[in-house]
């Protein structure tokens, strides 16, 4: 903490030092805002934060760079975002236009994402994720890959070698003309994943002879069965002509082979066993896009398949037993066709049809069940309407529809209304408002999954209110932009699994949440003499997210409390300091606490996780040379060696390292 403030005052001196140059005049911004984003809350990531290490995953980015709080398990597992305080399944996940929510469980594992795969992520938050797609009662997140026109030959290679028995590889070959541009990406993680760590959990007595407990203490352990091994393959091909045509095809490939590690209060030490989690993923999307007079047109097709493999047995003499064994294969067809049609500067009118078909089939063996969980397909369908208009160059409205179809259930017309007003100019200060109705249907695990499944679900219902201010002021050495923005939403129908009766667990409508709060980044670069530069970018959240439903019974004690695992606050703060070819990056994340039990109770040992605080830091040269450039950067993970969990009973990674060599040959380019 003390040094991140400490980065801030430098960042406020230097500040300081620019404004005292009298060469420093105002910039006057006469460019007209887009009007396609008119009252939009949206957060955008670029492509050097999203490309600046390879071994970072979408999960990392979100972590360190927005106000999503990511519920990880550990290094190289689950993680799923959950936008202002509500759940994974809230949060809708698009690539290059195509939904990418799992049609079982309605949520994505960023951890599986390759940050070096995507070359340009939006977050639109509340509201604002309808003029995407429905569905998201707290918002979207939108990646995409772009082409590389114009670019002649790249070759890029990355080696990194880390603690644990860490190793990342990253290979990008990339070329590109006036009509054509080509991109071939590999990455292959593995890591043993063994880190040491201090098992509060567990408490070990040292006894005399006569039985007598002379010291307790708490034993340092490793992180078993923590190991994973990943190969992603991406592809894109471009091609525009001299007519405005635009095509483009990308093709995606996960393998991922995983462990799940014990848990810290696994006590079993005779026991040879397996639990494992293996994934392969193929996910493609067509596209075409034409521009002509006040038209753009574009149609999309896609195309998901998913294989998970889930086995979970144990071995104690030579005697298995076989606890879980789950499969589960996922197909995913979609096709889009959207119009844009601008008949003067003031109007913008806009219409999308997106169709989806999902078919999962889903099998296990567990203590409850043997044998298929379903076998069904689903249909799904959106159809969206905007009107966007600015009556004079200070004030822009927008009004958008929505319809939704699964199977032969339509939900009601979703409306959502936006506006944004420039307040000065110069500042480029503008006020921004919104207000819609948002529906999400259950997934097919909510509905059919054996045992447990409820066909009788109804959609979650949301009603959103956003607020905000953004602006940003340009110096010759000095720039500043800020978001500030707050939001109130009432969720019902909210789903909730709860043990019933028989043992096992089973959805419900049941709870009502009132999810409100603020957001706010900031982010400021100062140009200083002899080539320095500091820049400094920081995210905060404020996301009370309060149950209001009914006790479920005279033991329910949740009513006004926050939900599990939703921290209340949450911050980072990024700098960085570059002089010629050296860049020093300093990486800091927050916490609040988090609550594990509907009631909020502390008294429980678990009952809560504590508030931590992260700070990571690298340095990074680069060399330049005729023939190749290369670059070496060390990065030290956990500075401080900070003990702390993200969820309850899987410890994190300690101190660690990690050294990366990249290397890219020069041609000559036309």
């Amino acid at each position: 903490m003390k040094r991140g403030l400490v980065l801030v005052g430098l960042l406020a001196c230097s500040a300081l030092y620019a404004q005292q140059d009298r060469q420093l005049d105002e910039v006057q911004i006469t460019a007209h805002r887009r009007l396609k984003d008119a009252g939009v809350q949206k957060t955008v990531l670029d492509t050097a934060v999203l490309h600046q290490n390879v071994a970072l995953s979408m999960s990392d980015i979100l972590t360190q760079h927005s106000t999503l709080f990511i519920k990880s398990y550990g290094r190289a597992t689950e993680s799923t975002a959950e936008f202002r305080g509500t759940s994974p399944s809230h949060t809708q996940v698009l690539w290059n236009g195509m939904k990418i929510n799992s049609p079982m469980l309605g949520t994505v594992d960023f951890s599986t994402i390759p940050a070096y795969f995507i070359d340009h992520a939006n977050l639109l938050h509340g509201a604002s994720s309808l003029t995407l797609t429905g569905g998201g009662l707290g918002g979207a997140v939108e990646m995409q890959t772009r082409p590389l026109f114009g670019q002649g030959y790249a070759l890029q290679y990355i080696q990194g070698i880390g603690s644990f028995d860490t190793y990342d590889q990253f290979l990008r070959f990339t070329y590109g003309n006036d009509h054509w541009s080509t991109s071939t990406r590999l990455v292959y993680s593995t890591s043993d994943n063994d880190f040491k760590y201090t098992n509060y959990d567990k408490k070990v007595d040292v006894r005399d002879e006569a039985g007598n407990i002379l010291r307790s203490y708490h034993p340092t352990e490793r992180n078993r069965s923590g190991y994973f091994d990943d190969v992603h393959a991406l592809q894109d091909v471009y091609y525009r002509d001299d007519h405005g045509n635009r095509f483009g095809g990308m093709l995606w490939y996960t393998h991922s082979l995983r462990g799940l590690p014990f848990l810290s209060v696994d006590y079993r030490d005779n026991v040879d066993f397996k639990n494992e989690h293996r994934q392969d993923a193929l996910r493609s999307v067509l596209s075409w896009d034409k521009t002509f007079g006040t038209w753009n047109l574009g149609t999309r097709a896609g195309y998901v398949w998913q294989d998970i493999a889930y086995d979970y047995y144990t071995t104690r003499e030579t005697v298995s037993t076989d606890i879980t064994h789950s499969r589960s294969h996922s197909q995913q067809a979609y096709v889009q066709a959207d119009a844009d049609w601008m008949p003067t500067r003031r109007w913008l009118l806009t219409a999308n049809l997106a169709t989806y078909y999902n078919h999962v089939r889903s099998s296990d063996k567990s203590p409850f069940h043997i044998g298929d969980n379903y076998n069904l397909g689903r249909m799904e369908y959106n159809l969206s309407l905007s009107a966007k208009w600015r009556p004079t160059d200070r004030l822009s409205l927008s009004a958008v529809l929505c319809e939704e179809c699964y199977k032969k259930d339509f939900v009601p017309v979703i409306p959502a209304l936006f506006a944004e007003y420039v307040l000065y100019r110069p500042w480029g200060l503008v006020f921004k408002t919104s207000v819609a109705r948002n529906y999400r249907y259950p997934t097919m695990d909510d509905l059919y999954f054996r045992p447990g499944g409820n066909p009788n679900l109804r959609p979650e219902r949301g009603i959103t209110y956003d607020g905000g201010l953004e602006g940003r002021v340009e110096r010759e050495r000095f720039s500043l932009s800020m978001n500030l923005s707050a939001f109130d939403s009432y969720i019902t129908d909210w789903i909730l699994w709860t043990p019933n009766a028989k043992g096992y667990w089973q959805p419900s409508n049941l709870r009502k949440v009132h999810n409100y709060g603020t957001e706010m980044m900031l982010s400021a670069e100062v140009r200083l003499p002899h080539a320095w530069t500091i820049g400094l970018t920081g995210n905060y959240a404020y996301t009370p997210s309060i149950n209001k439903s009914e006790d479920l019974d005279d033991n329910d004690a949740s009513y006004g409390k926050q939900l599990v695992y939703v921290p209340r606050h949450s911050a980072n703060l990024s700098g960085r300091l570059t002089w010629r070819s050296w860049t020093l990056r300093y990486q800091w994340t927050h916490y609040s606490e988090r609550f594990t039990t509907t009631s909020n109770e502390v008294s429980y040992i678990t009952g809560r996780l504590l508030p931590y605080y992260m700070n990571d830091v690298s340095l990074e040269k680069q060399f330049q040379w005729r023939r190749v450039h290369a670059s070496v950067k060390a990065v030290v993970g956990n500075l401080f060696d900070s003990e702390y969990v993200t969820v309850l009973s899987r410890p994190m990674a300690g101190r660690n390292f990690e050294i990366f060599l990249e290397i890219k040959p020069q041609w000559k380019r036309n």
